[in-house]
């Protein structure tokens, strides 16, 4: 068997381990690098935040398991999308404009950004902006040579800063 097709399978192993376990595990080729952190015990009371995009979060997802697997989570842009294709893998059902809207809707309202790594669609899906200033958060965050702190983010150009300080739970500084 191939390195490639060992990691490939061992990426897939590491991922569903995370679901059911409700583990935040982030992902390199070769499996599992870390934990950030493990998720909440499973509650009943777990909403999803009010935004474009929850119904069809909720008719589609609670298919298969409640909202509890949803919120609270820490999971990453890329570990969503990973765990959004290892769903449809396992045969959940939607068309394809309803997968691109629960990715949007999870992406924008639920996952944790890594600033310092994050591609400008994360960035504009999390930060609620659109690609041009995106790109332009990207291009600042490369000239300067990353983003260590909150406060380096917010010098970004045309982001509020008032916004910033309103996701500040959900960015990562590495």
């Amino acid at each position: 068997m191939s390195v490639n097709m060992t990691a490939m399978r061992m990426t897939r192993l590491t991922t569903t381990l995370a679901i059911v376990f409700g583990t935040f595990v982030s992902l390199s080729p070769f499996g599992a690098t870390h934990a950030r952190g493990v998720a909440s015990p499973a509650r009943q009371d777990s909403a999803l935040p009010d935004a474009p995009g929850r119904a069809v979060v909720e008719k589609v997802c609670t298919t298969c398991h409640g909202l509890d697997y949803l919120v609270p989570s820490e999971r990453t842009a890329p570990v969503w999308r990973d765990t959004i294709d290892l769903m449809r893998g396992y045969g959940a059902e939607a068309t394809d404009e309803q997968w691109k809207t629960i990715t949007d809707y999870i992406i924008a309202n639920l996952a944790h950004l890594s600033v310092s790594k994050a591609t400008p669609e994360d960035i504009g899906l999390v930060l609620g902006v659109d690609e041009k200033i995106a790109q332009g958060v990207v291009a600042y965050r490369d000239k300067q040579g990353g983003f260590k702190t909150i406060e380096d983010l917010k010098k970004a150009p045309d982001l509020e800063p008032a916004k910033v300080d309103a996701l500040k739970a959900r960015l990562i500084f590495e």
